[in-house]
């Protein structure tokens, strides 16, 4: 059936289906990147046998407070410079340019920040980039006769650039598509030093005919090839991740996702977020969240997240506090972001 007064085919009906099956191609690719050479994946990936067989665990620190106080539950909802960590389709949804920076303090003194930009180039597309660098602080070197010749500082390192476009071939009034890409570079300085490289693919849909509008969305994450240290090259932490979010009644947003790793059993996330506009200059933001990736190994709290928003005209600030369990700590994330608005002549449609 064909949509008259466009000319093409209305994507309502069939348009689930396509964006299953690109999730599931995608996800059987991520798989096959990740096999041994010669081989199927490993029989105890996407379980709890397979912890400790990829390496590159920094590339799984989230980035940005707001998605943070939500659990994670975040694929279905980015919008802004942090979509190039949480799902690159969600760079499509930024009017005009967007800048955000994340700083953490995680235990033992070990720092984590990040900083991205995106800017849109065109009617339909959206270009980004991002450094993120984590920080372990130093740690004393022993050899193996117990001697210690002094201290090193390992850090790790993530640049990354990102491109997002809106499908309109796929869109209508009742629905948009965005999808988006990543590829980044990734270091590390040990005792010794390696190089990784990666990406990651994403996809968003928006859809708007229903009572409650949604978004469903889909992500693979760390496709590549990961860092060799000595004679053997680590796997990358592979993902895949599928959320959901709608808005039950105006300024509260609900989401859930699922997280598939391929060296962890699968996991759940859910959170909510409620926005009170004070004015048209000032928005306050209230968060919550929960994500069962740690209550196995650090106690049902460790799964917990708060956090708190404050918009003054173009600028966001974003608190978030995660409970870090049986480490007997918590993990405090502090956010700032700038988002230029639409201007009124550009095409890009605010829904």
């Amino acid at each position: 059936m064909s949509d008259t007064s466009s000319g093409r085919r209305r994507p309502g009906r069939w348009l689930p289906r396509r964006l299953a099956l690109a999730f599931l191609t995608a996800s059987a690719a991520s798989g096959l990147l990740t096999a041994p050479v010669g081989g199927l994946p490993p029989a105890t990936d996407f379980a709890s046998a397979a912890i400790g067989t990829a390496g590159s665990q920094f590339l799984l620190v989230d980035i940005g407070a707001r998605g943070i106080g939500m659990g994670g539950a975040y694929t279905a909802v980015t919008d802004d410079a942090y979509s190039l960590y949480w799902n690159p389709a969600g760079l499509a949804k930024i009017p005009r340019l967007s800048i955000a920076t994340m700083y953490s303090m995680y235990v033992q003194g070990i720092q984590y920040g990040s900083a991205s930009y995106a800017q849109r180039v065109n009617d339909t597309a959206v270009l980004a980039a991002g450094f993120r660098y984590q920080d372990l602080g130093a740690i004393t070197q022993t050899d193996i006769n117990g001697n210690s010749p002094g201290s090193f500082e390992p850090s790790n390192s993530v640049a990354e650039v990102g491109w997002a476009q809106s499908v309109y071939d796929l869109s209508d009034s009742e629905v948009d598509i965005d999808m988006g890409v990543t590829g980044r570079w990734i270091h590390s300085e040990m005792v010794a030093k390696a190089d990784g490289y990666g990406g990651d693919l994403g996809f968003q849909a928006h859809f708007y005919s229903y009572y409650l509008p949604y978004n469903l969305a889909a992500v693979v994450q760390n496709v590549g090839v990961g860092q060799k240290f000595g004679q053997i090259r680590d796997t990358l932490p592979t993902r895949a991740r599928f959320g959901g979010a709608f808005r039950p009644a105006p300024g509260f947003t609900v989401s859930a996702e699922a997280v598939m790793p391929a060296d962890n059993s699968p996991a759940g996330a859910a959170g909510c977020e409620y926005v009170w506009e004070v004015d048209k200059e000032v928005k306050a933001m209230m968060r919550g969240g929960f994500n069962s990736q740690n209550i196995t190994d650090l106690g049902f709290l460790a799964g917990l997240s708060l956090g708190l928003g404050l918009t003054v005209s173009d600028f966001t600030f974003d608190y978030a506090f995660a409970p870090m369990g049986a480490l007997g700590s918590a993990t405090n994330y502090f956010s700032v972001s700038y988002n230029l608005p639409a201007k009124l002549s550009h095409r890009y449609r605010a829904r």
